[in-house]
């Protein structure tokens, strides 16, 4: 049998070497939730979901100004109108869109796209396995894009989507998710052993963030699409809803790096 270690050997066990303890990973660890963080989270997922109710009709006029600004900045064609939603009798407010259509699929853009679609997908082949991710990132650009010039080829007459209904959609899509970020934060970050403070300051740089990101992120798109609309399919899958959710994640990541009030249980 075993002799058991002297008892300062055994505290040397969890001591770093440079003689900091350390502490379990918070995966092998958990975490009392008690009446008080429950009741914060529910003040606090409350409180941003009815302000966010209350700025849909500003923050809707913000985005039609920077839309305006950028219209007239960038020579485009059409003029911004606003496009009325209503959630409920108390949750009016319009989005903005320019009034006009996607660029054409003509042969010289098609032909450019497809030389530029074929090189990067080439390209992937002499990245070195360090930066594997972006291989597969880049391919996976390709993919969509080559599947876009294939279908404008045989179907362009079908397509189902035009620029001020998608621009409108975008929109919308970001009110909603701007919306669901208290009640996501509620079931997550606000039952972790943050400060009241951080588990604000991270719902408000989040929502505000996503509110000034949105406008410009569908302007470029507007911008990108009245050239061609050949581009509408890697723009909504690549760098759409997918980017702002990842945007979203970045910023939760983030909150989750901060120090604790270490109440964590091993």
């Amino acid at each position: 049998m075993a002799r058991p270690l002297p008892r300062a050997l055994e505290a040397l066990k969890n001591r770093g070497w440079r003689g900091g303890l350390i502490r379990p990973h918070r995966a092998f660890a958990y975490l009392r939730v008690g009446f008080k963080e429950v009741f914060i989270a529910t003040a606090l997922v409350v409180s941003f979901t009815y302000a966010w109710f209350y700025l849909l009709a500003p923050v809707g006029r913000f985005w039609g100004q920077v839309f305006t600004y950028w219209t007239k900045a960038l020579h485009l064609e059409g003029k911004v109108v606003m496009s009325p939603q209503q959630w409920t009798d108390h949750a009016r407010f319009n989005l903005p869109y320019v009034a006009a259509g996607g660029g054409p699929v003509d042969p010289h853009t098609w032909w450019i796209t497809g030389v530029a679609t074929l090189a990067v997908f080439a390209v992937t082949y002499f990245i070195s396995e360090e930066y594997t991710p972006w291989m597969y990132l880049l391919r996976f650009l390709v993919l969509i894009q080559g599947t876009a010039l294939v279908y404008f080829v045989f179907f362009a007459a079908r397509f189902p989507h035009d620029l001020p209904s998608y621009t409108v959609s975008m929109l919308y899509f970001g009110t909603i998710l701007i919306g669901l970020i208290p009640l996501i934060l509620g079931f997550t970050y606000y039952l972790f052993d943050f400060s009241f403070f951080k588990k604000l300051t991270l719902t408000a740089m989040s929502m505000g963030y996503l509110i000034v990101f949105f406008p410009f992120q569908y302007m470029l798109h507007v911008y990108m699409l009245q050239r061609s609309i050949l581009f509408m399919p890697v723009l909504y899958f690549a760098f759409g809803p997918f980017l702002d959710v990842l945007v979203f994640v970045s910023l939760y990541s983030w909150g989750m790096s901060w120090k604790s009030q270490g109440k964590l249980v091993a």
